[in-house]
């Protein structure tokens, strides 16, 4: 039965577009274990991290995300709660990807923390999804702001129409309701494009 549940173990664990990992909380993060996915997804052997024998995972992490990823785990261990992050991560061919990191730390029954284990996932394509779905926004966006100037100079338009309506007398009067339904018109416009505006 035992052997069935390893099997099944390293089956699902084949399967995650990410890696599971245990490491030290020292100053280096030592690494103790570390699965393949590592190697399988982003290309740096199992054999290089552990130990940090050639590579230092904290080194994988690209610059301008150390700060938020260490204040998010350093709130998990203050708390002793799980830490959710999301940061890029470097390939070996240099390439960042955006990573999804669940982790904590195992502490001992006296509350001595031993060390640090986790999960991490390959978001990347999430994360270009969701990049190009605010780029199609950002344009519906600036359309809307040119959608609500013409509707300013129509509602403009209209009253200029209604003025020279009321000079026409009866003889405007067609032409003045035309200019009040252009009016409303622009204004219920103005309203809805605001609204899409401001979404």
């Amino acid at each position: 039965m035992a052997s069935q549940e390893t099997r099944f173990e390293d089956s699902v664990v084949e399967r995650l577009r990410g890696f599971l990992y245990r490491c030290l909380p020292d100053d280096g993060y030592t690494t103790l274990g570390i699965t393949n996915g590592i190697e399988r997804i982003f290309g740096h052997p199992v054999h290089d991290i552990l130990g940090n024998r050639n590579l230092n995972y904290a080194e994988l992490i690209h610059p301008d995300d150390v700060a938020a990823a260490n204040a998010a785990a350093a709130r998990g261990l203050e708390t002793k709660t799980d830490w959710d992050i999301d940061y890029r991560l470097r390939h070996a061919n240099g390439q960042y990807s955006w990573v999804h990191e669940t982790g904590g730390g195992v502490w001992e029954d006296s509350g001595k923390l031993l060390y640090f284990e986790g999960a991490v996932t390959d978001v990347n394509s999430l994360y270009c999804r969701m990049q190009k779905r605010t780029d199609e926004l950002a344009v519906v966006a600036s359309k809307a702001v040119d959608v609500l100037e013409q509707l300013r100079y129509l509602k403009l338009l209209a009253l200029n129409a209604g003025i020279e309506a009321a000079r026409a007398g009866q003889a405007g009067s067609g032409f003045a309701v035309l200019a009040q339904e252009m009016r409303q018109l622009a204004s219920k416009s103005e309203i809805i494009a605001k609204g899409i505006s401001a979404a």
